[in-house]
């Protein structure tokens, strides 16, 4: 039996309205025209990990879906993603944006769900 961890609630709750802007002399990652900077799987679990305030959860693994540009993105580079977050035996299929604060891959709940697919059929290949 497989349990599935409510991600989109966690989202929805966690983290909401807690960005800030980048340090004044950060640059915007550099993107190629239709090609937007993503983070790796490492990079992006350890986004959403600490988003949701659950760091603790070594054995998680994120894996990124379709990608887009976010829908009134606040931040240089901003992209919006569908995520499948797996911890242990469990999963959760759920859409966060990333962008970069300096080195490290900031993530947050999604403003760009209406145009990201659900369920996303390239999580699953």
């Amino acid at each position: 039996m497989r349990y599935t961890i409510p991600l989109s609630i966690l989202l929805l709750c966690s983290a909401c309205g807690e960005t800030s802007a980048p340090p004044a002399g950060a640059a915007a990652s550099p993107v190629q025209a239709g090609a937007p900077a993503l983070p790796d799987a490492k990079e992006a679990t350890q986004a959403l990990l600490e988003m949701l305030d659950m760091k603790e959860l070594e054995n998680a693994e994120a894996k990124l879906g379709t990608c887009i540009p976010a829908v009134q993105g606040k931040h240089p580079g901003q992209v919006a993603c569908t995520v499948a977050l797996k911890v242990g035996a469990g999963s959760s299929e759920t859409q966060a944006d990333f962008y970069r604060r300096g080195n490290k891959w900031v993530a947050q709940p999604s403003t760009s769900q209406d145009q990201l697919p659900f369920p996303d059929p390239k999580l699953y290949k």
